[in-house]
């Protein structure tokens, strides 16, 4: 049987170099990286032929760029290295500090919230109203195979760089790093920043160059990445991605852990989840209703305090039916809505006033009490993360919500 498996892995090989050497601008990169992943697989004793999915040259050498990695595409083309190399010294030294003092607690803070209410992160994983933010969705849920994300924002595309001179490379690397200002310093993308960053002010049109570099410093590689519609009958068409230029509802990025090897399915879909969004396009609302699976885990922060409205029933009905646990901050679902009956409840950090920028009519006094009640309050937190970031030690707010009950 080992024989066998070594011959399907060669005949696969060869397959896959002699399809990709045709149309892969980097194809030798291609080649290094199959044959490392034949050499591990023969190694191990396989019963069953072994599915080998090849990177993506084009997004993950781009990729890479884009995470401030060491890339062998920055000294294969026209671009001013030294302009790169002080990029990707830039860009790891804020990523370091992020992960030092936001994202490691998170996750650990977070690994302690699934275990203690025996839950598994490698369930399918709903972010509305997440923009690009695929950074604190990884930490946060490290072991999911796949992820939801929605948000308004469009989904954008990635030029091809390697058809444009040094001064062009040079720009759209300081964009990225523009556009990301808010999330290295605040945790989240400013609604109004994000509108303005993306529709002319930089190069920036989208949220995938934000995924991607995500996917670049969660240590990813890229397979695969494909524009897709959501069409009448609510079904996710998948297009022609050459077709980049044109706006399309989604895009699905498969990319794999370079550590561990796990394979994730990230997908961004751009439409409006308000009541009149779905009343509009209906087919965006059967599409989430059917694709959530009704034991999903869902995460929500700096959602502008939309779920607080009624203009917004459907989309935190939907999330309170599918969900079987959920981490929020106070811009998430208002605490009246958790039936205690049906919820096990867990508050931690402190609650103050929702920040200036929003009405204080936002002020959950119901939350306020419970956040002085032992029976659910849990405790302090460590971490900044959400709109409260500058009010001080201790002043941010996590709700974590466990179904207990199903309805």
């Amino acid at each position: 049987m080992k024989s066998l498996t070594i011959t399907y892995l060669l005949t696969a090989f060869i397959l896959m170099i002699s399809s990709c050497t045709t149309s892969d601008k980097n194809p030798q990169i291609i080649t290094k990286r199959v044959d490392s992943i034949i050499t591990d697989s023969i190694k191990q004793t396989v019963n069953e032929p072994v599915i080998i999915f090849p990177v993506d040259t084009f997004y993950n050498n781009i990729t890479q760029l884009l995470g401030g990695m060491d890339s062998i595409v920055a000294y294969e083309h026209n671009w001013d290295i030294e302009i790169i190399k002080e990029y990707a010294r830039t860009t790891s030294e804020k990523t370091k500090k992020i992960e030092i003092n936001r994202l490691q607690p998170m996750s650990e803070w977070n690994a302690s919230n699934l275990e203690r209410n025996k839950q598994s992160d490698s369930s399918f994983v709903f972010y509305p109203f997440s923009g690009g933010d695929f950074i604190h969705l990884f930490w946060l849920y490290p072991n999911a195979s796949e992820y939801l994300m929605v948000a308004r924002e469009d989904v954008g595309h990635i030029p091809d760089l390697y058809n444009n001179d040094a001064k062009f490379c040079t720009e759209y690397l300081n964009d990225i790093d523009f556009v990301l200002r808010d999330v290295y310093n605040k945790s989240y993308f400013i609604t109004k920043h994000m509108k303005t960053d993306t529709k002319g002010a930089t190069k920036v049109d989208g949220m995938l160059p934000l995924i991607l570099w995500a996917a670049a410093i969660t240590n990813h590689e890229i397979l695969s990445v494909k524009y897709a519609d959501v069409n009448a009958s609510s079904q996710m068409v998948f297009v022609d991605s050459l077709n980049t230029r044109k706006k399309h509802d989604a895009v699905e990025i498969m990319m794999r852990n370079i550590e561990d090897g796990k394979i994730k399915n990230v997908t961004y879909l751009s439409c409006d989840i308000s009541d009149d969004g779905f009343k509009s396009k209906p087919q965006y609302y059967n599409y989430l209703s059917s694709t959530l699976p009704t034991s999903c885990i869902s995460f929500i922060k700096s959602a502008s305090y939309l779920l607080h409205y009624s203009s917004f029933n459907e989309i935190r009905n939907l999330i309170l039916e599918k969900s079987n646990f959920l981490v929020q901050d106070d811009t998430g679902i208002p605490f009246k809505y958790f039936d205690k009956s049906v919820w096990n409840v867990e508050l931690c950090g402190g609650y103050l006033t929702p920040v200036k920028d929003f009405s204080e009519n936002l002020y959950q006094k119901d939350l306020s009490v419970a956040y002085n009640d032992s029976n659910y309050f849990l405790g302090p937190i460590n971490f900044s993360l959400g709109y409260h970031w500058g009010r001080g030690e201790n002043r941010q707010n996590e709700m974590v919500m466990t179904k207990v009950l199903r309805n």
